[in-house]
């Protein structure tokens, strides 16, 4: 009742914790993140408890980089990092092996990969509440959009099984339920920059324990040559086998678990890329070389080598002028189990006018393959694509390619297709995209109708690239089809139904949805559905679920506006010899009151319940309960502000040694205040304050401990015309416990369609976002920001 507040600032798994900290530098012992980076290939992403130790030096390099950085670390770990890997589905839902999940364990990257030389092309850190979302009591991941397996590609059009894959990388911290683990990891690294553009690295990592016993150690070099251009140079070593991996090519349903490569082994790595406007180039474009060198048994959190294997590439990007740009491409790979790969690419786009866009390409490749002859040989293939665009509800395309010279086994690749994007009159709209060539059919399609209450849809999609046989499932891939729509019937009673086939290879999917809707009165309204699912598969298990889901929404002239939904799911079935028996119950609900006209209260709450029995799925409850006020005064609109409060728990048992005991807790509050005004027509001065008390436990018996942290934001929005808005905003980020303390600046143009319609275009030059549900720091880049009001 005094205002008074309690922190606990020593996050720590034993009895004691000690932190020293000056100017940026720390001794600790407790709980941390044991974060060494530098290297592309020796990285350590663990949560340790134990010694951590960081030396910053107080010079800085004219960048803001400290002159030197030390730091090191000695633990004895009760958990063992697990590391699985997803191809992307084209869906959101990932399932993780484990249900006994370290809460804030997790360290999740999406990243490009060549599958035929395993070389990693491009990785990007997600985040969490913004990038996706995790359920560690289920071992559930959920990305914020849908990921899909394989990059979109050029104008050359490869085979099925050469296209650069999209995958997703889980690395996670568990409690073995057989295991105990026994040992030590500690490690280090030393990082200096020697001149303001030459830095030098060493890192160093040993884990001894019962499951791996690996030493790795290695040194690099990065060359700044300017503000975009670089040259890097690495050297690693490792010693032993690390902790494999496991890999799904369904989302989780079927895993294929690869223990790791043991033995001795080296790897070499050198990259640069040179930005052409670095070298005093009018030409936009940038130059990219690298060359790598891996020797068997060589491990790592990527990497698992067990034949010497080398690869080296050019690539090179220019924008000759507004309508004329190029890339050029090429790539060398060769391993001592025989395997060949020489790869050439040429690509062009012209801009001829408003309306049409031409692409060009040329693809050669030499493969060989021991014992494969269908997969050994040279082809060269050239493509062609025309793009018209009409008007804004009309664009269609049409693009073909062909094998021009082909030696040895390798099939022609030879595709013609067309795609269309439409809509036309009476409600009807469509796009999609048909072709045919050597390695099948390919398709995507999606036709809908909108007539008042009345709407229908049809979808199918066929990949010719889905269908890995020996990985997820052998056959012959048939698609998805969807197919749904509602109709009212009566003036009271509205009814809707979907349906979705599955054809992949001998795995079928059938799920069915039906429900109605029940409008009793002008206020209120009644609705239920039930949802009916199967997948049969004669290899690895049937799975069934049944949901049934009821809801009320009330909608009054005064005001009021109020819905809540309770759904009941149901899930019986064996996968991969792993009982999944579920029983949850999920309540939702959400309310709007308008006091005036300039007035307005929201709010919303979440809440889950999970029982089972099994070993894979554990019980669990969860509540999150949000509450606003919007006050934007209508007599002038100069001032808009808005406040809200969020809070988040999550309490439930985690298994800890094959025995159901309490486990992670999490409690959280989330304050914050938006407010803008406008000064004149032209201009609006905005900002934001927020905060986050945050509090987490291992179970339920150590003191919650605090993880906080405070957002000021400060912005200015220049009215141009009365299409278009500029907006530059300055961002200031500080989490005490964690050490973070950041400005950051972005800029946004927008463009005004309509009245309810803005779209922005923007870069954040920062490395942290606005929301305080992020804890990472990897937001820099540019974004796309979509108002609609309605």
């Amino acid at each position: 009742g005094d205002d008074s507040t309690l922190v606990q600032d020593a996050p720590t798994d034993g009895k004691f914790y000690f932190r020293a900290e000056r100017d940026g530098s720390y001794i600790l012992w407790g709980n941390y993140t044991g974060e060494l980076r530098g290297g592309e290939y020796l990285r350590n992403e663990r949560d340790l408890y134990g010694f951590q130790g960081v030396y910053r030096d107080p010079d800085q390099t004219s960048r803001g980089e400290a002159q030197t950085t030390v730091t090191v670390y000695a633990a004895q770990p009760d958990q063992l990092p697990g590391r699985e890997v997803f191809l992307g589905t084209g869906g959101s839902v990932y399932f993780l092996q484990r249900s006994d999940i370290s809460t804030g364990s997790e360290v999740i990257t999406v990243e490009v990969r060549d599958p035929d030389t395993n070389r990693v092309i491009t990785q990007r850190r997600l985040v969490e509440g913004r990038d996706y979302r995790i359920n560690y009591l289920q071992g559930v991941v959920i990305l914020s959009a849908p990921l899909s397996g394989f990059t979109g590609g050029g104008t050359v059009a490869p085979p099925p099984g050469s296209r650069d894959e999209t995958r997703l990388i889980v690395n996670y911290e568990y409690t073995p339920t057989a295991t105990d683990v026994d040992g030590f990891a500690y490690g280090g690294r030393v990082e200096t920059w020697v001149t303001d553009h030459l830095r030098f690295g060493v890192t160093s990592q040993v884990e001894q324990t019962d499951v791996a016993d690996q030493t790795a150690y290695g040194v690099d070099l990065r060359y700044q040559i300017g503000t975009n251009s670089y040259l890097e140079f690495e050297v690693a070593r490792t010693e032993g086998p690390g902790f494999g991996q496991s890999f799904s090519a369904d989302g989780g349903l079927i895993v294929v678990n690869d223990a790791s490569t043991g033995g001795t082994g080296e790897a070499y790595r050198f990259k640069t890329e040179i930005d052409f406007a670095d070298l005093g180039l009018a030409t936009k474009g940038t130059l990219t070389a690298y060359a790598e060198r891996r020797s068997a048994g060589f491990s790592t959190l990527d990497y698992d080598i067990d034949a010497d294997e080398r690869l080296y590439g050019l690539a090179v990007t220019a924008e000759v002028t507004d309508r004329l740009s190029y890339t050029l491409t090429y790539d060398d790979f060769s391993s001592d189990d025989g395997d060949k790969l020489t790869e050439g690419l040429a690509e062009l786009t012209y801009i001829a006018s408003d309306r049409v866009t031409l692409d060009f390409g040329i693809a050669h490749e030499d493969r060989f393959e021991p014992g494969r002859p269908q997969d050994t040989g040279s082809r060269t293939d050239l493509a062609a694509k025309v793009t018209f665009t009409v008007r804004d509800d009309l664009e269609y395309y049409v693009f073909g390619q062909s094998t021009i010279a082909r030696g040895g086994g390798l099939r022609r690749n030879d595709r013609l297709g067309a795609g269309v994007k439409l809509g036309f009159a009476r409600g009807w709209t469509v796009e999609g995209e048909v072709s045919g060539g050597s390695f099948g059919a390919g398709g995507r399609a999606l036709l809908r109708y909108e007539q008042g209450e009345t709407n229908a849809y049809f979808g199918y999609t066929l990949d010719p690239g889905r269908e890995l046989d020996g990985v997820t499932v052998n056959g012959r891939d048939g698609g998805q089809f969807v197919l749904g729509g509602s109709r009212p019937v009566g003036e009271a009673v509205t009814v809707f139904g979907e349906n979705t086939y599955d054809i992949f290879g001998r795995r079928r999917a059938l799920t069915s949805t039906y429900g109605v809707e029940y409008k009793a009165s002008a206020l209120l309204a009644f609705s239920g559905s039930l949802d009916v699912g199967r997948v049969t598969d004669d290899v690895t298990g049937d799975f069934d679920r049944t949901g049934l889901s009821l809801g009320v929404a009330y909608d009054d002239d005064a005001g009021l506006q109020a819905k809540a939904r309770l759904e009941l799911r149901r899930d019986r079935g064996v996968q991969s010899g792993s009982v999944r028996d579920s029983d949850t119950v999920l309540f939702t609900g959400n309310l709007e009151y308008a006091v005036d006209d300039a007035r307005r209260w929201i709010a919303s709450v979440d809440l889950a319940d999970t029982n089972t029995d099994t070993s894979t799925t554990l019980s669990g409850e969860y509540a999150r309960l949000t509450v606003g006020y919007a006050y934007r005064p209508v007599d002038n609109d100069r001032l808009n502000l808005l406040a809200r409060y969020e809070f988040l728990y999550d309490m439930y048992g985690q298994r800890v040694d094959g025995t159901d005991e309490p486990g992670p807790r999490q409690s959280s509050h989330v304050f914050s205040i938006d407010a803008t005004y406008d000064l004149n027509p032209r201009w609006t001065l905005g900002g934001k304050l927020g905060f986050r008390l945050g509090q987490t436990s291992p179970d339920d018996v150590t003191p919650l401990q605090q993880n906080d942290a405070a957002l000021a934001v400060i912005n200015a929005r220049y009215h141009l015309t009365f299409k278009w808005d500029l907006l530059v905003e300055g961002r200031y980020l500080t989490a005490r416990q964690a050490g973070f303390d950041e400005f950051g600046v972005l800029a946004t143009a927008y463009r005004h369609f309509g009245d309810n319609l803005l779209v922005g275009v923007g870069y954040n030059f920062g490395s942290f976002s606005d929301d305080l549900t992020d804890l990472t720091t990897d937001d820099q880049g540019i974004f796309l920001n979509i108002v609609a009001q309605f």
